[in-house]
């Protein structure tokens, strides 16, 4: 009788019709347990028992089955010489792209070193004859995912790069892979020279100087705008592939001292025109990481079990040590 009571009351948990005719020797869950998660699996367990088989519970029957349906062919971050990229097929831009950088990688102290600057944005591109590498789509992108240079063609926007050419004036190949649309972002123009350039700057002629390295993050973000005094998201889509335009940018970058400890300074930045002749001050676009993890549906550090309150100075949040 109390077994009944159980199963019925099982039954009316998950919203089911209880059969008094069950068999009498299910195990079921005890009256307490009246929740979904703890009464399926032996409803589950006794329509598998009844056919002598195991017990297979919804979700591994449609993984084995039809298996889950997946973001992408694709779905793992995407590896390129110097850098890696986490791929957005909805939006047709990266989610994420992280570059290490260090000091080897931009400066000659070696006067026998006789590497070239071979990057094409440079003062003396046009001298040495170095031409600019062609954009061009990354095959592990389905087709129907990819953008494509001719989604910008007509529109106000320019092709922004995540990952910069000029991270790589010694390296041809990593240079030329910057130029793949999976690290392509919609800006607006003169966006990638005002404060985005400045804080780019910053990062080569400053933290990768005076530090072992420098890890970058950058990426964009898409923030709800105000409509009529409700939050709502607006963004323009360009192409027929439908690329579509972020509302601002981030930058998170973890900073690995000389001395072995991981410091962080993250930024955000609209995707707007900047002002002409207005003054850059890149503290203005100091942002806690914490609003750019809620904004970006991110989470930095997983495997970090660090809180962060604030970045609001420069160097203000030591990550941990090594």
């Amino acid at each position: 009788m109390f077994r009944n009571f159980s199963y019925a009351a099982c039954a009316l948990a998950v919203g089911i019709k209880n059969h008094a005719d069950g068999p009498k020797d299910l195990t079921l869950p005890a009256a307490n347990m009246l929740s979904l998660e703890k009464c399926l699996p032996s409803v589950s367990a006794h329509h598998h028992h009844h056919h002598g088989c195991e017990p297979m519970y919804v979700g591994d029957r449609i993984k084995k089955t039809v298996g889950f349906p997946q973001l992408t062919a694709c779905c793992k971050p995407l590896r390129y010489k110097d850098f890696i990229i986490s791929y957005d097929t909805k939006n047709r831009i990266p989610n994420w792209v992280y570059e290490h950088l260090q000091y080897n990688k931009f400066f000659k102290d070696d006067p026998c070193d006789k590497r070239v600057n071979v990057c094409p944005y440079n003062d003396d591109a046009a001298a040495l004859g170095i031409e600019k590498p062609k954009f061009h789509p990354d095959c592990r992108i389905h087709g129907y995912h990819r953008a494509d240079v001719k989604d910008y063609c007509d529109t106000d926007y320019e092709l922004g790069l995540m990952a910069d050419p000029a991270n790589y004036p010694f390296d041809s190949e990593a240079c030329a892979e910057t130029q793949v649309m999976t690290n392509v972002v919609p800006i607006v123009p003169g966006f990638s020279c005002g404060p985005w350039f400045d804080l780019q700057c910053y990062i080569r002629e400053k933290l990768v100087r005076e530090n072992k390295s420098v890890y970058v993050c950058s990426g964009p973000l898409f923030l709800p705008c105000d409509n009529e005094g409700k939050a709502c998201m607006k963004y323009d889509v360009l192409g027929e592939g439908e690329v579509s335009v972020p509302s601002h940018f981030f930058k998170v970058i973890i900073i690995e001292s000389h001395d072995g400890n991981l410091e962080l300074e993250s930024y955000m930045m609209p995707n707007v025109t900047p002002e002409e002749g207005a003054e850059v001050n890149l503290d203005d676009y100091l942002t806690p990481l914490c609003q750019i993890e809620h904004a970006s549906g991110l989470i930095f550090f997983p495997e970090k079990k660090v809180c962060f309150t604030s970045n609001n100075k420069r160097r203000g949040a030591r990550l941990h040590a090594l």
